[in-house]
């Protein structure tokens, strides 16, 4: 085995580590207010969306993972590029995790392909159409979360309070909620899935081609690998994280309404970029529609601007940090890869 087969292969295993880790860190996307509204038991929950986040990865096509695949241009990638970019991603998705802090996967992998693109080639190390297109999405999705949980929560409410005069929410409404929080687990899985996917790909086409793989075409077995790693992860459960999605956005319980509009208005926007092809965030759309769904329900007073504050500033840093940390993956990879290969060399060894 060559080296750069073995680095592939390393490469491959550290995408799927991402996906895992993408697993429990945004496992609080999908189960945090189902958790804290008693709709489901938290164990029960946990299951539930794993398995979903599994189905929504293998059943959503694959045009995100394609758009993932072409940020670097492809005649610029190497294997130890795309080390660079998982490392970087992987430091700041566990240290944010640690911290309790719901920032993006997406962010991550998108600032990490950006940083080891220029620090390997330059400007020319990214392709800036495909990455603002990216940028761009990542920009909307949050605002539309805020302003769509917003009107979902105040027609529930309003609906609510004039056929439910006493406050008192319709029994029915937990399960109503417990379908919005499937819907947020397939929808997650069928986006953040794909990006995974579009990493592994990468490799493949890159490294693999003689064996038939392509930029254009994600195997059978990279769906299913790629999903059944998020799937994983997303039945550990990521419990700092979940607590700050269900108690420290609102200084208000969550109640069913509320949990419904910022789960359905997240399920939606994220379903419809997984058609178009846009790799957005799960955790910032349904952080913001939380956000938006407290306003109708309980004023914008009762938001815990501190958490919020905090939840902004790690979101700002996030593209910028892991451009930074993968930037300097790939330098220390790409030296280390030149000082083996000499080192090789001297003792005639063929890698």
């Amino acid at each position: 085995m060559t080296f750069d087969c073995a680095l592939a292969i390393g490469a491959i295993l550290l995408a799927l580590a991402f996906d895992f880790v993408n697993g429990f860190h945004d496992t609080a996307n999908a189960v945090a207010t189902v958790i804290y509204t008693k709709a489901l038991r938290p164990s029960v929950a946990i299951i539930m969306s794993g398995l979903l986040n599994f189905a929504g990865a293998v059943l959503v096509g694959t045009a995100v993972a394609k758009v993932i695949t072409k940020i670097i241009p492809q005649d610029k990638i190497t294997m130890t590029i795309v080390v660079a970019v998982l490392v970087g991603a992987l430091i700041w998705n566990i240290l944010t995790w640690y911290f309790g802090l719901p920032v993006s996967s997406s962010h991550c992998l998108i600032g990490s392909l950006f940083g080891a693109g220029i620090a390997a080639g330059g400007i020319n190390g990214v392709n800036w159409s495909e990455l603002s297109k990216v940028v761009l999405a990542l920009l909307i999705s949050p605002v539309a979360g805020l302003t769509i949980g917003a009107i979902i929560t105040w027609i529930v409410v309003t609906c609510t309070r004039s056929a439910y005069p006493g406050g008192q929410q319709p029994r029915f409404f937990r399960w109503v909620q417990v379908l919005s929080s499937a819907s947020v687990s397939f929808t997650h899985g069928s986006n953040d899935g794909q990006k995974t996917m579009g990493i592994i790909t990468l490799i493949l086409a890159t490294q693999f081609a003689q064996f038939g793989y392509r930029y254009d075409h994600v195997p059978l077995w990279v769906m299913i690998a790629a999903a059944a790693a998020m799937g994983m992860g997303t039945m550990i459960g990521g419990w700092r994280i979940i607590r700050t999605v269900g108690t420290k956005i609102t200084k208000e319980r969550i109640t069913y309404a509320q949990g419904f509009g910022a789960e359905l208005s997240t399920a939606t926007i994220i379903y419809v970029a997984s058609l178009l092809g846009a790799p957005i965030s799960t955790t910032h759309t349904l952080s913001s529609a939380i956000a938006g769904s407290t306003i109708p329900s309980y004023g914008i007073g009762k938001l815990n601007f501190r958490t919020v504050q905090l939840i902004l500033a790690a979101w700002i840093l996030t593209l910028p940090v892991v451009a930074l940390l993968s930037g300097t993956s790939y330098c220390l990879a790409n030296h280390f890869t030149h000082q083996t290969i000499e080192l090789a060399t001297s003792w005639n060894i063929h890698l």
